[in-house]
Formats: structure tokens, sequence, C-alpha cells
């Protein structure tokens, strides 16, 4: 198995720089089987119809100040293997309140793929949020990464490719 995509083209970590022309982080982004209508959020995702991946947390945890624009983002459905990637192209932080997280629900919800007020409701508790404008999504070749252990977000060691639970 390749180890993290090292050996696939685009997906080396020199490969690329974010803005401040260090080499981009690649992170392994676990998406939970949700479904939306019919489509699951990695379907919406392939399909351009969930253009901003979004991160809730009551703690300051990844991706939260962690994933900058450049950076690699490995995407795989929970219990699958990575087989998409994206880059991020924008990346913004909150620290949340109740009325924040509506004003984002109204400004993103589409582009997040969740309009409805109910799908945001558990959101309004979390005190940090990461959204992340996703571009260059494309299918690869299946990565086999180590389990998650429950993570919804890793960040992979820059050397070695081997992921690490921040």
């Amino acid at each position: 198995h390749t180890a993290a995509g090292r050996d696939q083209p685009g997906l080396r970590r020199e490969d690329r720089s974010g803005e401040s022309g260090e080499p981009m982080k690649r992170h392994v982004v676990i998406l939970a089987k949700e479904y939306f209508g019919a489509k699951s959020i990695y379907e919406m995702i392939l399909d351009g119809t969930k253009t901003i991946e979004s991160r809730w947390s009551m703690h300051k945890c990844a991706p939260y100040q962690k994933v900058e624009p450049g950076d690699l983002l490995l995407l795989k459905e929970s219990g699958r293997p990575v087989t998409a990637c994206a880059t991020a192209a924008k990346v913004a932080y909150y620290e949340l309140t109740p009325s924040l997280v509506d004003e984002l629900r109204l400004q993103y919800g589409k582009e997040i793929g969740a309009e409805d007020a109910a799908a945001w409701e558990s959101t309004r508790d979390k005190r940090y949020g990461t959204l992340i404008w996703l571009a260059d999504v494309h299918k690869i070749t299946p990565i086999f990464v180590p389990r998650a252990h429950g993570a919804g977000w890793i960040i992979m060691d820059d050397d070695a490719g081997e992921a690490r639970n921040p």
C-alpha cells in the first residue's frame, strides 16, 4: 500500500506550497456516512454540491488553526480508504456563539450542504468552527491509512507519511 499517497502524482508534500511558501501539510478528512437527501457527504463533495467542509467542536482541536490554504485534504468515508483529494483554497476559523452559528448557516449553509436550521441545532452548542473552501476535488487510487480510532481529522506527519491524531 502507498504510504499516505506520497507516490501518487500531486500528493507529495513538495508539489504545492501554501501562501506562506512553506510546504503544504497533508490531512486525512474522515467523512461520516451521513446522508442529506439521497446523497452522502462524500458524494456531495465529489459532485460539487458541497464546496465547503465544516468542522465544529467544543475544544480547539484539528482542523481548528491547523489547516491552511494550499494544504492537501485526503478524503475518506469512515471505515473506507482514502479515495479522493482536494486542496484547501480558503480557510476561516471562528469562536462561536449561537448567533454567529445562525449567521454562518444563512451565509454558507448551501455550500456546506446543510441549509435546514434543524441540521444546525447541535452546532449552536459548539465553541469553535472551521470552514474550509474546497478546490481541485478529484478521485484518486485508494490509499489505506491507519485507523483513526474515532477521530474525524488526522494530520499526517511531515516526513514519515504517518498519521498522527492531534
